[in-house]
């Protein structure tokens, strides 16, 4: 038997019903809160639960009620990665090395949130600094699939990809260096977006993570409550080095968009091996597009001169992070062998690669001159069993780079990228596929998504471990 109490509407819905008085922020949050004590147990994606703090802020949001209008977001609960600094709890950054620690301020996307309203419940486990594609850290151990636990739920957002699809929460916060955000909304069968680079600000603790390749974004059940995310906390915040451009409507709005659009469709990637329940779902998705009236060709950047200088930033965007060697000594073993080759990267390498990404990054996005969107796998196959993926602690590049080889390459050119939710394998685990949009054209890869969304709904989908 199943339970659908306010926490799993929609956030927007929740929203609507706050403002009309027909549900309270408190029954939103207990209901939220309920679920979480219920269902984690099985999962394991909490790392911090608010409880009476985040019943305090519903109960303080319920009083505001009484004299002034409803927010955006007025009682949406919604969750933190335990990446993500929250003033009033901690942020391990999934690490032993950092257990415990507390930075005392919300990071800018959480503050935004929150001034429109949203409430946060909970933090969710990641990965040890977000550095695998899998959520399975020392620190909190393995975040199971709601769809199979013996299965990875993804990372490094895996908490947030379980989350959103248990119902936690409608609103999950989650990073994306390599495709964080993608990878557990594709594990779990939700919608994930990966916003352009400098579209969220990373303040006021965090300026330019990684070269630039990790930015925020939403993972939620359906694609308007992700575009409601974006026009709670897009925009520059004081400090940021780089931003995207202030849109001329809101996000939300082009959920409801309708054009003819040039889109290009890729069912493999120089030569790695993608599974055929995705080529299926992948072609299948490409054909809905043809006959909703969309222009579809076979076509596809060549994306493989960005993998090199990728690995070297990605390595030194670890490396970076100043620690004790007690705290070193506490670090799980892949992650200290990237700490430990990163001090071996010379500056004029790291400069080099900086300017491979700059100039391959030109030649790719001349091909959305051609295009307006691409549309591919999202991850090579479905979500592999938990400890299978990066199990060899020095060759695990070989393993996430067949699955991951169409998530990363859009970290690095910095455009919008999304996971839509594509339907179950034979097996049961969710399949999905990709919509990247041109430079700072969330609008386009949303209007994508939603059109897909009504096409072939996948919001009311309930994994095994629903309840």
């Amino acid at each position: 038997m199943t339970t659908d109490g306010p926490a799993t509407l929609p956030a927007l819905e929740i929203a609507r019903r706050v403002a009309a008085r027909e549900l309270s922020p408190v029954e939103a949050v207990t209901d939220a809160l309920d679920r979480i004590d219920r269902l984690n147990p099985a999962v394991n994606a909490i790392a911090f639960n608010r409880g009476e703090a985040a019943l305090e802020d519903a109960r303080a949001a319920e009083k505001r009620l009484g004299s002034e209008p409803a927010r955006p977001l007025e009682g949406v609960p919604f969750t933190v990665k335990d990446l993500c600094a929250l003033a009033d709890a901690p942020m391990n950054l999934g690490s032993r090395a950092w257990e415990g620690f507390r930075p005392g301020v919300d990071a800018t996307v959480v503050a935004r949130l929150k001034a429109a309203g949203a409430i946060v419940v909970a933090t969710t486990t990641s990965s040890e600094f977000g550095n695998r594609p899998t959520t399975e850290s020392d620190l909190f151990g393995p975040t199971r699939n709601p769809w199979n636990p013996a299965h990875t739920c993804g990372g490094s957002s895996g908490g947030a990809g379980v989350a959103a699809a248990l119902g936690f929460a409608p609103l999950n916060q989650g990073s994306d260096g390599g495709g964080s955000v993608r990878i557990p909304s594709f594990c779990c069968g939700v919608y994930g977006l990966k916003p352009q680079r400098g579209r969220i600000s990373l303040g006021p603790l965090l300026s330019e993570e990684w070269g630039g390749l990790d930015v925020y974004g939403p993972l939620t059940r359906t694609v308007a409550d992700a575009a409601a995310f974006l026009d709670a906390t897009a925009g520059y915040a004081t400090g940021d080095p780089s931003w995207a451009p202030e849109p001329a409507r809101t996000f939300l709005s082009a959920c409801d968009e309708e054009r003819r659009l040039r889109v290009a469709v890729a069912f493999e990637r120089d030569g790695e091996r993608v599974d055929p329940e995705q080529v299926v779902a992948t072609r299948r998705t490409a054909d809905l597009l043809a006959s909703l009236g969309h222009d579809v060709t076979e076509a596809q950047p060549d994306l493989l001169p960005l993998q090199d200088p990728f690995l070297t930033v990605t390595t030194v965007g670890i490396g970076v992070l100043p620690m004790t060697e007690e705290q070193l000594d506490r670090l799980e073993p892949r992650t200290r062998l990237i700490v430990d080759v990163s001090q071996h990267v010379r500056a004029v390498d790291y400069g080099r690669a900086l300017h491979t990404m700059h100039r391959e990054t030109r030649r790719i996005q001349a091909f959305f001159e051609t295009y307006d969107v691409l549309l591919t796998p999202t991850l090579s196959r479905p979500a592999p069993p938990i400890g299978e993926i990066g199990a060899n602690v020095e060759n695990a590049w070989d393993d996430y780079r067949n699955w991951l080889c169409w998530t990363w390459p859009w970290n690095v050119t910095g455009q919008p990228a999304a996971n839509v939710p594509a339907g179950l394998s034979r097996a049961g685990l969710p399949l999905g596929v990709q919509v990247v949009g041109g430079p700072a054209d969330e609008r386009t890869v949303l209007m994508l998504s939603a059109q897909l969304e009504r096409a072939q709904p996948w919001a009311d989908a309930r994994p095994p471990l629903w309840a």
